[in-house]
């Protein structure tokens, strides 16, 4: 995928500090970690939460869409939905 070039952010756009919580450290019963999110779920209503794991399934789902996209037409068409390979989802 292509690295997004993004515009710098406006200094005159107020902002909020976000809380980044270790999903890890919540699994491990980190005490002041399970207190951080509390604090973010409670004071700022949302955070980002790292060390998850989803990121491998993810990717394993781009992969297999990768991998769809490159199959012949006549493969793919084995499971068309009934709209004549018109479908969108």
């Amino acid at each position: 995928m292509p690295a997004l070039t993004l515009p710098t952010f406006p200094e005159d756009v107020p902002t909020h500090p976000l809380l980044i919580i270790d999903y890890r450290l919540i699994s491990a019963r980190g005490s002041h970690e399970i207190d951080r999110l509390w604090e973010a779920a409670t004071k700022l209503g949302f955070w980002y939460l790292k060390n998850h794991g989803v990121d491998e399934e993810v990717d394993g789902m781009f992969e297999m869409g990768a991998e769809t996209m490159k199959l012949p037409l006549e493969e793919k068409m084995r499971f068309e939905q009934g709209d004549s390979g018109m479908s969108f989802g």
